[in-house]
């Protein structure tokens, strides 16, 4: 039950916080930026070393495309602290191991 919760909490962040991305700029900086937190704080979730690489080049690609679609350091920063504070309060209620686990598992269901 605690599992599904969590999704609920990262799809909704991933899809924009209870809303639908306003735009596939804003799309992209939330992808970038769930693909950082994945990296940086589930290493060992994801399978370690090369997977955090992968995740880190993924977060560039999409840090890539929303930039060319008009992406400003403060949206990739918004979107960076909601991803963040999801992840945090997912963890608080849950585990690290099970917030891992539902970031990860939302990233990949909305990844290209």
């Amino acid at each position: 039950m605690r599992l599904i919760s969590v999704s609920v909490v990262f799809g909704l962040t991933l899809a924009g916080c209870a809303a639908p991305p306003a735009s596939e700029m804003e799309r992209r900086t939330r992808m970038a930026a769930a693909a950082e937190v994945s990296a940086t704080q589930c290493a060992g979730f994801v399978g370690g070393y090369e997977s955090a690489k992968q995740l880190k080049a993924d977060a560039n690609t999409n840090i890539i495309a929303a930039r060319q679609l008009g992406a400003t350091d403060a949206d990739l920063a918004k979107a960076r602290k909601d991803v963040q504070t999801t992840f945090n309060t997912a963890a608080l209620f849950t585990s690290i191991p099970e917030a891992c686990n539902s970031l990860i598992g939302s990233l990949a269901w909305t990844s290209n």
